[in-house]
Order: C-alpha cells, then structure tokens, then sequence
C-alpha cells in the first residue's frame, strides 16, 4: 500500500460506508417510529414535513394505511434511503419547505415531522404552516435532537474528526467555508448552525427549549424519549438501547389549542 493511500485510509477510517450508515440509521428511525406508532390513527391522512427520502411515509402506508403526502427541500438527498434514493420516485413527495407548505388548510389528520425543525429558517413560521394544514381535532407529531445527542455529537466528532478538520484547514488554506474556520480546529461545528459549534446544539437542543417553540403554537400531550443512540456516520461508540431517563431525541405529541 502507498504512503498516500495509507494516509487516505487514517483519513477516512472513523467514517462508516452508506450501507453501514443507512444500516444504523435505520435502526434509529425503526426505534423513533415504534414510539410514536401507537398516537397514529389508522387509515388516516398523514404529512411528513422533511421526509428525506420517504422512510417514515412508507411506514405509516404499509403498516397503518395512512393516505400519505411528504414534502423535502431535496426529497431523497437524506435519511433511510438516500444512498438507494430511486424508491423516492414511487412516493407522493413534494418539493418545498415547511415555512411554506402547498396544501389546503386542515388538509391533514396527522402531521409528522421528524429532525427538521432545527433545519428551518424559521421555526415559528414553520410550526404555523404545520397547525394551519393540521385538522381541528388532528395531532402533530413532532421529533428534534436532544441536548444529550449534542452531547454525544461533541465527543463523537472531537474522537472522529478533529484530524479532518485539522487537515482540511492547514493542507487547503486559501478554500475557506464556514466549517474551515478557526475555531473549529478546536470545537467541531453545530449540527444545524453552519456558523457556530457544537456548544451551541447542547444550549439550544434541550427539551424544554423545543417545548417553549412547540407550545407557541400547540398543546402538547405527552413528551418521548424514544432511544439512546450514536450518530450514524461514525463508527459507534455504544449501541442503540431504550432509556427512560435519556434519549438522543425528544417527540412531542401534540393537538391544537381548543
């Protein structure tokens, strides 16, 4: 083996092949739906805001015979599935962004929307679109990282991918992107924030914080912990287990305010 094949290999030897990826990440998606399963109304009509690519809306047609619609910014490019994307062509997806969705109001007796939230550009707007497509009696399901997954998400890349930013800032000087910058030879970068670090995930992923959001808008019922779990990409640290105490996602199920 050469030298720089070699160096190639340490380079990329914390990071999983898509197979493993899509593998592990759908285990965590499995996990998450089981949990939030059971506040699905069969045979009802069912939104996943930021499907990706179309797990969870196969999910609830198959196994509870919703009448299902998802909408992505790029349907297909994330998630289960994304590295075998072409069954994104046989799902009724959309392209659009939750701050402003392209259907009637009240459409929908089910709005799901899973790990999105701390994508958008605007939560509040976000969360109107979802309450004005919702039905008056339907229910919103709604899922985000959780502080403990910032947690994990510092150590994980501290561990995994302080060489490769380190690399990427001093072997390619004059290519500078928001992830090149200074200080995150020392703090990798936010999972959401393309401008902040990881810090920022532990502050603002905290659950009470995603509940303050939520309940500008809903009522929430009931609060979920589906799972622990490591990120997907990297090589994992623990393996996938139920918590009452701790989960690397919080759900909330929520209605409308009467």
């Amino acid at each position: 083996m050469g030298f720089k094949k070699l160096l190639q290999r340490i380079y990329l030897w914390p990071l999983l092949p898509p197979e493993r990826v899509d593998f592990y990440q759908s285990k965590i998606r499995r996990a998450e739906w089981e949990a939030v399963k059971p506040f699905i109304k069969k045979n009802s009509t069912f939104l996943d805001v930021g499907c990706g690519a179309g797990y969870n809306l196969k999910a609830a047609a198959t196994e509870l015979n919703c009448i299902v619609q998802g909408i992505d910014p790029e349907p297909g490019a994330h998630g289960v599935g994304r590295y075998s994307a072409s069954s994104v062509d046989q799902l009724p997806i959309d392209q659009g962004f939750a701050e402003k969705l392209p259907y009637e109001s009240e459409r929908f007796e089910v709005v799901f929307s899973s790990h999105v939230l701390e994508h958008v550009n605007s939560i509040p707007q976000s969360l109107s679109e979802m309450k004005r497509v919702m039905k008056n009696d339907g229910t919103l399901i709604i899922g985000m990282p959780s502080a403990t997954m910032g947690w994990i998400g510092l150590f994980s890349q501290m561990l995994f991918t302080t060489h490769m930013r380190w690399y990427n800032f001093f072997m390619h000087p004059f290519v500078k992107t928001p992830k090149t910058k200074f200080k995150f030879l020392f703090l990798p970068p936010s999972h959401s924030e393309e401008n902040k670090t990881a810090l920022y995930d532990i502050s603002h992923y905290k659950a009470k914080t995603w509940a303050k959001h939520i309940q500008s808008v809903f009522v929430i019922h009931q609060v979920l912990l589906p799972a622990l779990y490591p990120y997907p990409d990297f090589r994992q640290l623990f393996t996938l287990r139920k918590s009452t105490r701790f989960g690397s996602s919080v759900f909330f199920i929520c209605s409308k305010p009467s």
